[in-house]
């Protein structure tokens, strides 16, 4: 996965489901349901878990839905193979159409302002290519819907390699980088044949907890006040196929509505007491880094609240889409918690 992606869980997946494995032992079930871009439920699949997946935004689905559910490549007959596919997609003809206005270097955003540099103008139109035949081919019906969540998966993986971003898409860089320079191309992914049975379903973890019927459960919630809805806009514009109005210079969808309790330090302590009051499972694994907008001292009574916690701890290297954001190391935490 080629994600600069807040929480990132990817090289820590090994540590992650190692903890899980000393408790649980492969073929239990396990829902993720802040499941971000599925690393974590991949690397589950993998060890031989049944994995349910979710998340509140539709592009960490799709993702869930391709590393998850597609356990070899798809036939597209329509377009004649998955290789052809990919091939369908490298060789789409250019738009000038909403990311081409929105989001180019020649663009002509729709409140006035100047081009904003998320894209060079050739990437752009051909992102809206794409985008224009991948709806034309799901309402014909010629493709069916994993089908559909694969190319667009590529896209999105397609479109994050040639970003002009430094982290996140809360905004994009003063000149074209090199990497925003390349074209955009598509590339064959590795499809995994786990053992388990996957589901995955969109939802917040408040609409889902209390529905989750499982051996244990993996919360990720966020752990900084930057608002995934906000900083992964245009990934979730792919994953959704609209064209909602870009407000401001930053070009953001509306967001609020999926804003998370978590990224809020007066909130993400009841956020957490919420979620654990309607699981009811015996098993919760909670990653959080030392950064987190809880304490680890409030947390750990917080926890304690409803079974006994154990503690784990790895240093990590921080997450940096900007300066502003300190080098070093951070501890990531898992808290396991047995419950009452």
């Amino acid at each position: 996965m080629s994600f600069r992606y807040l929480g990132n869980k990817t090289r820590l997946t090994d540590w992650i489901v190692g903890e899980i494995a000393n408790v649980l032992p492969s073929g239990s079930t396990i829902a993720d349901p802040m499941c971000g871009t599925a690393s974590v439920s991949l690397a589950l699949a993998r060890a031989g878990y049944s994995v349910s997946a979710a998340d509140a935004l539709t592009f960490p689905v799709v993702h869930a839905k391709t590393r998850l559910l597609a356990k070899q490549p798809p036939e597209f007959r329509e377009l004649g193979s998955y290789d052809m596919a990919l091939n369908w997609m490298n060789s789409a003809k250019p738009i000038e159409g909403y990311f081409f206005n929105e989001f180019g270097e020649a663009g002509r955003p729709a409140n006035g302002r100047g081009p904003r540099l998320y894209f060079s103008a050739e990437n752009a139109a051909h992102i809206d290519g794409v985008r224009h035949n991948i709806r034309e081919l799901n309402a014909s019906g010629a493709i069916n819907e994993l089908e559909h969540s694969v190319l667009l998966h590529h896209l999105m993986l397609a479109t994050n390699r040639v970003a002009n971003i430094s982290g996140t898409y809360g905004y994009f860089l003063r000149k074209l980088s090199k990497t925003a320079l390349r074209p955009i191309s598509f590339e064959p992914i590795q499809f995994e044949k786990t053992l388990g049975n996957h589901t995955v379903l969109q939802g917040s973890i408040e609409e889902n907890a209390s529905l989750l019927k499982a051996d244990a459960v993996y919360l990720d919630p966020p752990y900084t006040k930057r608002q995934y809805a906000g900083n992964y806009h245009i990934l979730e514009t792919l994953a959704k196929e609209d064209e909602p109005v870009a407000v401001g210079d930053g070009g953001l969808r509306p967001w609020k509505e999926q804003a998370s309790n978590f990224c809020y330090r007066r909130n993400a302590a009841m956020a957490f007491r919420q979620t654990l009051e309607q699981l009811n499972v015996p098993h919760v694994f909670i990653s959080y880094s030392q950064d987190g907008q809880v304490e680890e001292e409030q947390l750990l009574s917080i926890l304690r609240d409803y079974g006994k916690v154990t503690l784990h701890e790895q240093p990590y290297t921080r997450f940096r889409s900007n300066d502003r954001v300190k080098n070093g190391t951070v501890l990531e935490r898992i808290y396991h918690i047995e419950t009452f």
